[in-house]
């Protein structure tokens, strides 16, 4: 197996200039990696978000409907700002699977093409434990996207033109991580951009989600020499198909 990782490894997130983050809600990427965010985008890496529902169900105050949705449209904007983020696009898609997931796939291809991203990250649909259906849905969309964009007969049918080659892919929310941002520099930030999702965290679910993430990234950075790290599930596009040994990686 050490010799398969030698000849086909999987990527630096580091090393890639331009990267896509996508999330099932408004709120999700900066939960999942903001350290990460900020960090890229300090060292001047172009950074697009993603994000494919509207957030339209549940706050913590009572919000509902479209005032809830421009809210939370409004909370993502300034969360990206405060991570070094202004490219954001909104996909105009109610939460709780109020969508058809073929249209997601495309509107996801359609920004693949658009962006041309060289890393992509999405929730690991694959994780035993998620039971949200937009997280999954959103991973496997992603997932099935990167795929149709590499080849132009499938762009064409759904529509699109042109395609995208050895776009690698990067799983968060993921119980197999095999890769890691060191975040020590960044970890306060990352807090400050949850902070800015009013409508969905009260300042007691802050503190939690405070020493959650200081006990994960202090148990994936220590022994990494990282001190703090978000870790992430990485595959190049040689992984993903007929390259089992891959799922040991």
């Amino acid at each position: 197996m050490s010799i398969l990782k030698k000849a086909v490894p999987i990527p630096k997130i580091e090393e890639q200039q331009r990267l896509l983050f996508v999330g099932p809600h408004p709120d999700d990427v900066e939960v999942a990696c903001g350290g990460t965010v900020a960090k890229l985008a300090a060292a001047g890496k172009q950074i697009t978000f993603l994000v494919v529902t509207n957030g339209c169900v549940g706050s913590v105050n009572g919000l509902e409907g479209e005032t809830l949705v421009q809210t939370r449209q409004k909370e993502a904007l300034a969360s990206a700002a405060l991570l070094g983020v202004s490219d954001v696009i909104f996909l105009p898609y109610d939460d709780g699977c109020g969508y058809d997931l073929r249209q997601v796939t495309r509107d996801i291809v359609k920004v693949i093409l658009d962006k041309k991203p060289q890393m992509v990250f999405c929730p690991d649909y694959t994780v035993p434990s998620e039971c949200h259906p937009d997280h999954l849905n959103v991973g496997k969309a992603v997932t099935d996207a990167l795929f149709f964009a590499q080849w132009q007969p499938l762009t064409s049918r759904l529509g699109l033109s042109g395609c995208v080659k050895q776009v690698n892919v990067a799983y968060y929310y993921t119980h197999a991580p095999n890769a890691y941002v060191g975040v020590k520099k960044t970890s306060k930030l990352h807090m400050q951009a949850i902070a800015c999702h009013k409508s969905q965290f009260t300042e007691a679910d802050l503190k939690q989600l405070s020493l959650y993430f200081t006990l994960r990234e202090l148990r994936f950075g220590l022994p990494r020499a990282k001190w703090r790290a978000e870790g992430f599930r990485v595959l190049a596009p040689v992984h993903q198909h007929c390259f089992p040994e891959a799922s040991l990686f």
